[in-house]
């Protein structure tokens, strides 16, 4: 068996898992899913930096790799600081891309807050062309 058809099976077999409510403690209570996200970028860019959120995404696998297609995404370019509410919609989750486009580097936090209490993301970076933070926060309801 080839390594890329075993990453194949490997990837199958993960999403059949994480589809079987009965195979583990998975996901989360429905009380618990978000609404709204507080995006914030601090620090220092030389130029505005590319910021992308999406709302309306999925999840697929390709080449092994568990990707997020957006079906819709909002890009804007700021300066930071920045702070930014997303509103949620009925699925609860969020992407959110942070990219430098310049030459020179930006050095700066992205954090995302969401209102239904999961752990805040924060992470701070020096990113050179071509860099980028990378927040996605994907609900997933337990089943009965």
């Amino acid at each position: 068996m080839g390594i890329e058809t075993a990453r194949a099976i490997r990837a199958m077999l993960v999403l059949v898992v994480a589809a079987t409510p009965a195979a583990c403690d998975f996901g989360t209570e429905p009380s618990e899913k978000p609404t709204r996200a507080e995006v914030t970028v601090v620090g220092e860019a030389p130029v505005p930096l590319e910021l992308v959120t999406s709302v309306d995404f999925y999840e697929t696998v390709r080449d092994g790799e568990i990707i997020q297609v957006k079906n819709t995404a909002d890009t804007v370019f700021i300066d930071p600081p920045f702070a930014q509410t997303v509103v949620l919609n009925e699925l609860g989750s969020i992407l959110v891309e942070l990219t430098n486009h310049d030459a020179e580097p930006a050095q700066v936090e992205l954090s995302v807050e969401l209102d239904s209490g999961q752990d805040p993301y924060r992470q701070s970076a020096t990113m050179s062309d071509g860099g980028k933070l990378r927040y996605v926060f994907v609900f997933i309801q337990r089943g009965p």
